[in-house]
C-alpha cells in the first residue's frame, strides 16, 4: 500500500490545527467578483472581515500575553511556595491557620489579649509581601499581567464590534463562525453536538469564499 505521506499526522493535531488552517485560508483567500450580497464589491469590503482581522490579531496577542502571565506567576510561586500569607496559630496544639490578608488575621484573632499575636502576625505578612513584591517586580509579573489584562479589553470591545456588524459577504460569515469556534473550541476537540457540525459548515463557507482546495 503507498504512503499517504501523512501518516504521522494524528488526528488530534488536524482538528486542533483546523481553525488556524481556517484563519489562513480566509486571509490569503483572492477577492472574486460579486461576492458582496447585492454589491459588485468583495468581500475585503466586507466590515466583518476587516473586523475579523483585527480581533485576530488582539486575540492571538492575548493568547500570547496569558502564556506569558502564566509563566512569570509559576515561576513566582515556584519561588514562594505560595501567594504572600502568613500562620496564625490556634489554640494550643491545635496547629494553625494560613491568612493572606489583614483582616483574616483579625478574624482568627478577635480576642483583645490576642493584640500581640495579631502584630506579629501582620508583621510577618508585610514582609512577606515585600519579598513578593520584590520579586515581581524583578521578573515583570505585575506589568505582564496589567497587559495582558489591556490586550483582552482590546479583543473584547473588537468581538463585540465585529459581533453587532451585518456580514455582507460569505467570508464574512465564515469569519464570525471562525471567531466563535476560537473562542469556545480552540483546539476542535468538542465531539458532542453541535460542535462537529458548525466545524463542517465552516468549511464548507471557507471552500465557497477562497476555493476547493483551501483547507
Amino acid at each position: 500500500m503507498a504512503s499517504s505521506g501523512n501518516k504521522d499526522v494524528s488526528p488530534e493535531t488536524t482538528r486542533r490545527n483546523f481553525l488556524a488552517r481556517v484563519a489562513a485560508s480566509i486571509a490569503a483567500a483572492p477577492a472574486p467578483a460579486g461576492a458582496m450580497v447585492g454589491t459588485e464589491r468583495s468581500e475585503q469590503d466586507d466590515p466583518v472581515v476587516s473586523l475579523w482581522r483585527d480581533w485576530l490579531v488582539a486575540h492571538r496577542l492575548c493568547g500570547e500575553a496569558c502564556r506569558r502571565q502564566q509563566k512569570l506567576e509559576t515561576e513566582l510561586l515556584r519561588e514562594f511556595g505560595s501567594f504572600p500569607r502568613t500562620r496564625v496559630l490556634l489554640f494550643e496544639d491545635c496547629g494553625f491557620i494560613w491568612a493572606y490578608s489583614g483582616r483574616e488575621i483579625d478574624r482568627l484573632l478577635p480576642n483583645g489579649d490576642q493584640a500581640e499575636m495579631r502584630r506579629q502576625a501582620r508583621a510577618a505578612l508585610t514582609a512577606r509581601r515585600s519579598e513578593w513584591k520584590a520579586a515581581d517586580k524583578r521578573m515583570g509579573y505585575t506589568r505582564a499581567k496589567k497587559a495582558e489584562e489591556e490586550i483582552a479589553d482590546v479583543e473584547e470591545a473588537l468581538a463585540k464590534e465585529m459581533w453587532s456588524a451585518a456580514p455582507q459577504s460569505v467570508a464574512g460569515v465564515a469569519v464570525k463562525l471562525h471567531s466563535l469556534l476560537e473562542i469556545e473550541d480552540p483546539r476542535s476537540a468538542l465531539q458532542e453536538a453541535p460542535w462537529p457540525e458548525l466545524r463542517t459548515i465552516l468549511a464548507d463557507l471557507v471552500r465557497i469564499c477562497a476555493g476547493p482546495n483551501a483547507i
